[in-house]
Formats: C-alpha cells, structure tokens, sequence
C-alpha cells in the first residue's frame, strides 16, 4: 500500500495534481479537517479525462465539501418525518390486523428468505436497544419476553421497516378490510404500494449516505426511486429524483413543512453560488420544479432549528 504522508507533503501533492493552492494555511486547516482520500471524491467534479482541469482552486473544492454536508443534514432533517410516520404505519395496521406479535407470522410476508434475514436484523437491533437500557424494551422484555410491534418499531432501522413492508404478501388483507394490508399503509403517504415500496428503499439508501456522513453530490445512486408519470422526465440516477420523491411525500402529509424546507433548501444553494448543481442532475428551472418560485422567498424562516444529527443514529 502506499504509504501515509504528512499534512505538508499531502499540500504539494495536490499542487502536483493541478489544483490550486492559494493559501497553505487554508489547506492545512481543509486536510486537518478532511482528509485528502475523502477531498479526492470532491475534486472529480473537475477532472477531464483523469486530468484536473487548469485553473481548479482548493477553495473550489473546498466549498463543495461544505455545500455537501450541509445540503445531507437537510435531507436528513426531512427523511427523519419520513421514517417515522413508516414505522408507526406499519405498526398501527399490522398490528391492528394481526396482533402485537405480527411480526412472528412469517405466514404475512412472501419471501420467507427474505423474512428470516429481516427477523435476525429486528433481534440484533433489540439486543442493541437493551444493552443500552432503553426503557419501553427493557419494561416489555421483562413484563412479556418479547416487544408488542408498536415497541419492536421503535428499535428498527429505517432499511428493516422498509424490507419488511416491501415483503408483505401482496394479496394479504384484514378481515373486513378492502384494500390490501400494504395498500393500507401507502394510503397514509397519499399513493400507491409500489411507490412507498420503491421511495423507501430508496429514501433508506440516501439516509445512509447521510449517516455514514458520506459524499451525497455527484454521485450515481444505485437504488432509483420510482418516478411518478408525471416526473418521468425527472428519472435517473443522480441526485434530483430524491428531492422529487421527497415533495410527492411533503405535499400529501407536511405541506407547510414542505414549504418551509423549501426556503431552507433555496437558502442553502444561495449560500454557494460557485457550486454547481448539474453534476446532480438538476434542470435548469430546477426551482420551478420544486416549487421555489411561487413561494414568497422574503417571508422570513421559523426560530432556527438545530441541523445537527443529534446523538448516534441508527446506521442499518
């Protein structure tokens, strides 16, 4: 392997790979803060045929790398509501239709690979949420043995909820009920199956990235979200379908949230203006889609609230 370089030899070696470095301290500060493998992901955007283009400045890179973790803990902030209102609709129909210990009918779900895998991950991030004593399991876990579906919820990963909601049988139904048992669940988010299957899968793999605290611009997404007819033109796999999928979600259950975030999201791109928002697939009237141009833009945000990912959260 090759081996590791001190801060000042890694400044010239990026002087050598054609970027500019106007400050030494300002690099110092940038390689301190952020290493030189992960800036590497960031100065792509300016590469051409393998070659950095001439005239390529740190503070250019720099201001991606900032751009990039403030645009994840936006999207974090907005996917939380989302993951949420997923695991609380999944338990409250479930477990309404089948019982608190819905989860242990793998009669309910279709692939029962697929359910055993899901099963063992629910039993990890229980033994998880129990070594760290968190009251509603270690109540339950001693009253019944076992956690009731609206606790067990609590403690499972977003990616676990979405794997287990993507495998209920597709003709499973309450008694009584006319819809489907998935259908159900997707009526609170205002759309079909498919779609909630799909956005949260989806919305699962982007959570990660901001988790992970990983680069989300300019990067291809292996997992697509469904894209209603009317936003086809929007689909591939860069970046804006996420936000398109995340307004079909906002506008049916947080509209005046949405509204809000949108304003914090404008104010967010202003903020970087040397920042460009092709490499992540954004049109053109990217604003008019969204929705940006017809809100009233000088009508001031709510109390700022904190954008920062509180606590460990849940990496699945």
């Amino acid at each position: 392997m090759k081996p590791p370089l001190p801060i000042d030899e890694q400044i010239d070696h990026l002087a050598e790979q054609g970027i500019s470095i106007g400050s030494h301290a300002f690099a110092k500060r940038c390689l301190l803060g952020a290493n030189y493998y992960r800036l590497r992901g960031y100065w792509m955007t300016f590469e051409q045929n393998g070659t950095v283009r001439k005239g390529t400045r740190l503070e250019d890179i720099w201001a991606i790398h900032e751009f990039d973790r403030e645009l994840r803990l936006w999207l974090w902030r907005l996917i939380e509501r989302v993951e949420v209102k997923a695991r609380t609709q999944f338990a409250y129909v479930l477990s309404l239709g089948f019982g608190p210990d819905a989860l242990s009918k793998p009669e309910l779900f279709s692939n029962k690979k697929s359910y055993k895998k899901s099963m063992e991950s629910v039993g990890r991030e229980i033994n998880h949420a129990k070594k760290q004593g968190m009251p509603c399991v270690r109540h339950n876990l001693d009253k019944y043995g076992k956690l009731p579906l609206w606790a067990a919820v609590e403690v499972m990963s977003m990616g676990t909820v979405s794997s287990l909601y993507g495998n209920l049988r597709e003709d499973l139904v309450i008694e009584g009920h006319a819809d489907t048992v998935a259908e159900e669940i997707a009526a609170a988010f205002g759309v079909s199956a498919p779609y909630l299957k799909s956005w949260l899968r989806h919305l699962t793999m982007v959570r990660n990235i901001c988790a992970h605290h990983n680069r989300f611009y300019n990067r291809l997404l292996k997992t697509r979200p469904r894209m209603m007819r009317r936003d086809k033109r929007w689909s591939g796999n860069r970046e804006f379908p996420t936000f398109i999928t995340l307004e079909r979600i906002y506008e049916i259950s947080w509209p005046n949230e949405w509204k809000e975030e949108l304003r914090a999201l404008d104010n967010l791109i202003s903020s970087y203006p040397s920042v460009s928002l092709r490499p992540m697939g954004f049109p053109d009237n990217w604003r008019e889609v969204l929705g940006i141009d017809s809100l009233d833009i000088n009508k001031p945000l709510p109390r700022e609230r904190k954008r920062s990912m509180s606590q460990n959260p849940t990496i699945d």
